[in-house]
């Protein structure tokens, strides 16, 4: 999703709506969609703290729904399908060893899905590609799966209202038990938590506060980043941190409270821990963002094991513009322990707004990738990185798809092939690029 984190009671007024509002739109009383505008435009507020010179901020709505091609778009613009007949140029990006063809006829979303913002994504153990989403509210569904070359787009057999109202925004995959079942890990910002199978048949789900401590401090808003109402601390969760060596999992808050939360994986249980909060320079940090203290946040919006470095979970400090690594004990979830900080502003500019990490691992992985990681920046681009954090190669996704307006990357993974797919924000789009053989 977005930059989100807007009112708690905003959900509960409208639970299309209330996810979709950000950290940013909790400065506001709760935004409303104006009249005669659709879910698309409940997204225009928070963008538009994001990006207040936007065109977009001066029209009515700011994004609005295209019926026929089943997606958000920009208010008064016309809608682009970027599906090929072959005879358009190529779209390629990137740089070096890592340059990408956009495949504009893989990851075509099934008919009749909405998809208003698109969200995370996840492999699973046959390399099938699958999508969480934002619907428009009249389609029941938010999982969409694909075959592990992009085709194939068919939507979850058992996802319903239960699971997929609301906002569903984190998505992580696991292996579990002695048959190698694998399960799915939602983090709604509609403050649902969910474990689901494959098929999106729901194990447990969480719906509203856990058992948090959820008392509001004179610290918990810095400058007027959140509100806090009847003294209660915002929670908008955004996505799990599954390790797999471990019975337990950590919830990010990222567009809440900023705290870090430990779970027992099997039953959805808070084990009454936590760690975080918010960073003292607040929702715009600037150059300050990077040298925040330690294990506090501003939009703790990724929480990702990472399979490169012994126990360890990197969360995406979104507008402190860095990624802040941790210790955790796989057999007692009292250790959340930091210990680096890398900062991407150096890299991808002093307005970078990275969404998450992500590794390649899994049955399948090519051990010829060398640790590489993943990282979608909403701001635009898409870096690829290599184990010690440097930027290889960048893919300007906003700039090579604005006429389909693919703008935000919101999340983005690698395939076992080394081809990535690429999910958007403001508005939801989904993109596969193909990794171009080196000259």
């Amino acid at each position: 999703l977005n930059l989100d984190l807007s009112t708690r009671n905003m959900a509960a007024i409208n639970p299309i709506l209330g996810g979709l509002l950000m950290t940013a739109v909790l400065a506001f009383s709760g935004a409303t969609v104006p009249e005669g505008c659709d879910v698309c435009a409940e997204v225009k507020e928070e963008y538009c703290t994001i990006w207040p010179e936007s065109k977009l901020c001066s029209l009515k709505c700011g994004f609005e729904f295209d019926q026929k091609a089943g997606a958000c778009k920009e208010e008064g613009t016309d809608m682009m399908v970027g599906r090929s007949n072959g005879d358009a140029p190529p779209i390629i990006g990137g740089n070096g060893k890592f340059r990408y063809q956009y495949m504009p006829n893989l990851v075509v979303p099934p008919t009749g899905a909405a998809m208003v913002n698109c969200h995370g994504l996840s492999i699973d153990k046959d390399e099938n590609i699958i999508l969480t989403y934002q619907n428009d509210g009249k389609d029941p569904h938010c999982l969409i799966k694909w075959n592990p070359d992009g085709t194939n787009g068919t939507f979850a057999s058992k996802d319903t209202p239960e699971l997929c109202s609301g906002t569903p925004h984190g998505l992580k995959i696991t292996t579990e038990g002695t048959e190698g079942t694998q399960y799915l890990y939602h983090a709604n910002n509609q403050q649902k938590l969910a474990k689901t199978t494959l098929d999106g048949e729901i194990v447990w789900i969480v719906e509203g506060n856990f058992g948090q401590n959820d008392t509001c401090l004179n610290t918990s808003c810095p400058l007027d980043s959140c509100h806090c109402t009847n003294g209660k601390l915002p929670y908008i969760p955004t996505w799990f941190a599954t390790p797999p060596n471990s019975e337990y999992m950590y919830l990010c808050d990222g567009y809440g409270s900023d705290h870090v939360y430990a779970f027992e994986r099997s039953t959805g249980k808070y084990l009454n821990k936590s760690w975080g909060g918010r960073s003292p320079a607040g929702l715009h940090p600037g150059a300050a963002g990077p040298t925040q203290p330690h294990g506090l946040f501003m939009e703790n919006h990724g929480c990702t094991y990472d399979p490169r470095v012994n126990n360890t979970i990197v969360v995406s400090d979104r507008r402190n513009m860095r990624f802040e690594f941790f210790h955790y004990d796989p057999n007692s979830y009292e250790m959340f322990e930091w210990y680096k900080t890398v900062d991407m502003s150096p890299s991808l500019g002093s307005e970078t707004l990275p969404c998450n990490m992500r590794m390649t691992y899994g049955s399948k992985y090519d051990p010829s990738q060398e640790g590489r990681s993943i990282v979608p920046d909403l701001n635009g681009p898409v870096a690829v990185l290599d184990n010690e954090h440097n930027v290889l190669s960048v893919v300007n996704v906003s700039v090579l798809l604005a006429a389909e307006q693919h703008k935000h990357p919101h999340d983005a993974i690698f395939l076992a092939n080394g081809d990535m797919v690429v999910a958007t924000w403001a508005p939801g789009r989904i993109s596969y690029w193909k990794l171009l053989p080196t000259e």
